[in-house]
């Protein structure tokens, strides 16, 4: 079960603020995973693609990627 699914499920308001307390872990880990390949490794390789300089242009990329998965 993911971690929305775990936060739309919770039954009491201790279980929904540790669901939610791990999305963002898992997100912000995401982030930043996804920030630090994008910018060391795909920008280097393939020269149409630029740095991500903000969270927002890494925050949309990993939901993208996500949202592809």
């Amino acid at each position: 079960m993911n971690a929305v699914q775990r936060l739309l499920n919770c039954k009491t308001p201790a279980q929904c603020l540790e669901s939610l307390v791990w999305f963002a872990i898992n997100l912000l880990i995401m982030i930043l995973i996804i920030r630090f390949l994008w910018n060391t490794s795909l920008v280097k390789h393939i020269t149409i693609l630029k740095p991500a300089t903000s969270l927002l242009d890494t925050l949309l990329l990993a939901l993208s990627l996500s949202l592809i998965r």
